[in-house]
C-alpha cells in the first residue's frame, strides 16, 4: 500500500521530512577518508542547506557493516522511521552509500522507495527521484552493477591477502585462543598467557591421567577456575559466544574436547578451517580439511608434540572409565582382540568374598561372534610392565649408542636404512597389486566366484593404499632427515623418563604403549609408541656392527 505525506509549514510550502543515511564500511578501502561519517555529513547538512523545501529530522549511520547485506541497523532505522511515518524523503552521499548489491539497491530505488512515497537522492551521483532524468533508467543500474562489481573485485583481493597473511603465520581471529594472547607490539602474533596456560597444561595431565571431559569441567568449575568465554571478558574483551547458556558461562565437556583437540596448543597456527561461500553470503561454513591453511611451529607451545600425539590417540579410542571408579584403568583403550581386532572390555566377578577382574572381547561380550580371549588384568598388567621396562633398556642402550657416534654418520645410516624401507615398500606394493591382477584371471578361470573376486580385490586394493601412505611418509622422513641440522633424541626422552617406573601407571601406559593386541592363545603383542624411530636407529646401529666387523675382518686378513 502507497503511503503519502503532505506536510506543509506557516507558508504553505510542501515540505520533505529527510532522514540522513551514512555508511562506512572495510569494504572502501583507501577511500575510506573521503567517505568517512563525517564527511558523509558535511555533505548532506550543505545540500540540505540549499533546499529550502527540504528539512532534516533524523540521521541514521552504520560504521563496518559491509553494502552487500541490507541487515543492518542504521538502514532498519531508516526503514522503521519511513515506516513510522516520520519522513518522507532519503538522502546519502552516493549509491553505494545505500549498498553495493545491484539487485537489492535497485529494488530499492525502483519499487520499495515509490511505493512508500519515498524521496531518495543521492548527492554525488546526482540522482533524485523527484527529478529523473531521460537516460537514469540505463545510468543508475549501470552504477550499482559498477558498485557490486567494485566489492566483489575487493572481495576477491581480501581472500588474497589473507591467505597470503595466513601462509605467513600470521594471526588473523578476532580473539586469540585460550592459553594464549594477541602480541602488544604485533597484533598478528600469539604470545602466552602464563595463567591461562598453566590451566591448559592441567587439563591435558589430567587427560592423560584418565580423567573424563566432563571430570575435567567438574574439577575446574568446582576450583572457581573462569571458562574461557568468561576469562576473555575478565580481560576487558569484548568477547560474545552464540553457545551462552547463563549469565555466567561455564566449564563444558565440549568446551573441554575443543582444547585438547587444537593444535594451536603445539606451537602449529591452523586457520581458514571456516569461511563464506562469497561475498555476498555472510553465513559461515566449515571448510574441507584440505583448505585449511595451517603453519606448523608457528609460536610458543604450551604443550610438547609428544603429549599432544599421545592425547589424540586417547580422543580417538574409547575410554569410558567404570561409575565406581574415579579414574580410568592403565590399560583402558590400549587392549584389542588379536583375531577380530574390537576393544577389550574390563569385567569383574566375584568369587566368595574375592573379586576378579579380567579383560575380554567386546565382540564376544555383545555376542556377535569371536572368542573370549579372557586374560586376568593382574597378571596382563605384571607381563605389559615387564615388557616396558626391556623396551626402555633398550632404548637407553640406543641412545648410548648414538652418543658415541658423529652426526654425520648417524645421518648418512639413517637415509641408507630408510631408503632400504622404501624399498622394501614399494616391493611389498608391487606384490599387492600383482596378486590383484591374478584376481581377475582366476575369476575368468572359474577358480574363484564373483563375490570371493569382489571381496578378495577390495581387500588388497585397501592393502595397496594403506602401503601407498606408508611409502608417501617414508619418503616425507626421507626429506626430513637430509634437512636435519641435529639428531632427534626427543622420542628417547619420553621412555628416559621413566626408566626407574616399578609399577604400571596409566601414564606410563599411554605414553609408550600405542595398542596392545591379545589373541586366543594368550599370545600378546604389544606395539610401543614411536616404534618406528627405533627399528630406524636400531636398523642404523646392525649397519654400524655390520661395518665394524666387515673392518675387523679385513684388517686381520
Amino acid at each position: 500500500m502507497e503511503t503519502r505525506f503532505n506536510f506543509t509549514d506557516k507558508q504553505g510550502l510542501v515540505k520533505y521530512l529527510a532522514i540522513a543515511y551514512y555508511r562506512l564500511s572495510k569494504d572502501d578501502g583507501n577511500r575510506s577518508e573521503s567517505d568517512s561519517i563525517l564527511n558523509q555529513r558535511k555533505l548532506v547538512l550543505n545540500y540540505v542547506s540549499t533546499h529550502e523545501e527540504i528539512k532534516l529530522v533524523e540521521e541514521a549511520y552504520d560504521d563496518g557493516y559491509t553494502g552487500t547485506n541490507y541487515n543492518r541497523p542504521g538502514f532498519l532505522a531508516v526503514m522503521n522511521a519511513i515506516d513510522a511515518g516520520k519522513v518522507n524523503c532519503v538522502i546519502v552521499k552516493d549509491l553505494s552509500r545505500l549498498g553495493r548489491e545491484y539487485i537489492e539497491t535497485g529494488k530499492y530505488i525502483d519499487m520499495i522507495f515509490p511505493e512508500k512515497g519515498v524521496r531518495f537522492i543521492a548527492i554525488n551521483d546526482d540522482f533524485d527521484t523527484d527529478h529523473s532524468r531521460s537516460g537514469d533508467e540505463i545510468v543508475i543500474p549501470i552504477k550499482n552493477i559498477m558498485n557490486e562489481a567494485y566489492c566483489r573485485e575487493l572481495s576477491r583481493k581480501l581472500r588474497n591477502q589473507f591467505k597470503i597473511q595466513r601462509g605467513n603465520g600470521e594471526f588473523l581471529g578476532a580473539f586469540a585462543c585460550y592459553g594464549y594472547l594477541k602480541d602488544p607490539a604485533d597484533k598478528h602474533k600469539l604470545v602466552v598467557d602464563e595463567y591461562a596456560a598453566q590451566v591448559v597444561k592441567r587439563i591435558f595431565s589430567m587427560k592423560q591421567q584418565g580423567f573424563s571431559h566432563y571430570d575435567i569441567a567438574d574439577t575446574l568449575n568446582r576450583e572457581g577456575i573462569l571458562s574461557p568465554s568468561e576469562y576473555k571478558r575478565s580481560l576487558g574483551l569484548n568477547y560474545k559466544t552464540g553457545l551462552k547458556s547463563s549469565s555466567i558461562s561455564r566449564w563444558g565437556h565440549m568446551t573441554v574436547r575443543n582444547i585438547l583437540s587444537n593444535p594451536v596448543y603445539k606451537g602449529d597456527l591452523v586457520q581458514g578451517m571456516r569461511g563464506t561461500p562469497n561475498y555476498k553470503l555472510k553465513t559461515m561454513r566449515y571448510r574441507k580439511a584440505e583448505e585449511w591453511i595451517v603453519v606448523e611451529h608457528n609460536h610458543e607451545p604450551i604443550i610438547d608434540t609428544s603429549q599432544f600425539e599421545i592425547v589424540q590417540k586417547l580422543l580417538s579410542r574409547d575410554t569410558r572409565k567404570s561409575p565406581t571408579e574415579d579414574i580410568l584403568q592403565p590399560l583402558s583403550g590400549l587392549l584389542f582382540c588379536g583375531d577380530c581386532g574390537m576393544p577389550m572390555c574390563r569385567r569383574s566377578v566375584k568369587r566368595g568374598n574375592r573379586k576378579f577382574n579380567y579383560y575380554i572381547c567386546s565382540s564376544y561380550k555383545k555376542r556377535v561372534g569371536c572368542k573370549s580371549h579372557c586374560f586376568e588384568q593382574k597378571k596382563l598388567e605384571r607381563i605389559v610392565l615387564e615388557a616396558i621396562q626391556s623396551q626402555i633398556k633398550l632404548v637407553i642402550e640406543t641412545q648410548h649408542f648414538l652418543d658415541e657416534i658423529d652426526h654425520d654418520s648417524v645421518l648418512a645410516n639413517k637415509v641408507r636404512s630408510i631408503d632400504l624401507m622404501i624399498a622394501e615398500k614399494d616391493k611389498e606394493i608391487d606384490g599387492y597389486q600383482s596378486f590383484r591382477m591374478k584376481l581377475y584371471e582366476s575369476l575368468n578361470e572359474g577358480i574363484i566366484l564373483v563375490d570371493e573376486y569382489n571381496y578378495m580385490r577390495e581387500k588388497y586394493t585397501e592393502m595397496i593404499n594403506c602401503s601407498l601412505a606408508a611409502l608417501d611418509k617414508l619418503q616425507e622422513d626421507r626429506k626430513s632427515i637430509l634437512a636435519e641440522k641435529a639428531i632427534d633424541k626427543t622420542w628417547i626422552k619420553q621412555f628416559e623418563q621413566y626408566q626407574n617406573i616399578s609399577e604400571l601407571s596409566r601414564d606410563v601406559a599411554v605414553t609408550l604403549i600405542d595398542r596392545i593386541c591379545i589373541f586366543e592363545d594368550k599370545r600378546m603383542k604389544i606395539a610401543f609408541s614411536y616404534r618406528n624411530e627405533f627399528e630406524l636407529f636400531s636398523s642404523i646401529m646392525n649397519n654400524f656392527n655390520k661395518e665394524a666387523g666387515k673392518d675387523a675382518k679385513e684388517e686381520s686378513i
